[in-house]
């Protein structure tokens, strides 16, 4: 099972990175404080076929829909989910306007 961890706002990224939690303890980070925006951005995108909210396709059928996740990775090997503070609503929608223009 995976270990329980503490759900926080995306506005407390950048001070919750400093912080590690290990056996339920958490303790600061060693080293310089990293600042998010100064790592790198990188993209994941994963794949979810045959959704459980939606009803199940006819047989032989997969649907599969798509779903982007950012992250930052810092030079001392720390990688961020950073999602929620990176993605607004309005620039997922501009994003996906401006790929559905280019694909036409």
């Amino acid at each position: 099972m995976a270990p329980l961890i503490d759900l926080f706002p995306a506005s407390d990224i950048p001070q919750r990175m400093h912080i590690k939690t290990k056996d339920l303890k958490q303790k600061r980070r060693k080293g310089t404080p990293k600042y998010l925006d100064e790592c790198p951005l990188y993209e994941l995108v994963q794949y979810s076929c045959n959704p459980p909210d939606r009803e199940p396709p006819p047989p032989g059928e997969i649907n599969c829909e798509s779903f982007v996740r950012l992250f930052r990775r810092c030079a001392n090997g720390l990688s961020v989910e950073t999602t929620a503070w990176e993605m607004r609503p309005e620039d997922t929608q501009d994003s996906t306007e401006k790929m559905m223009k280019k694909s036409s």
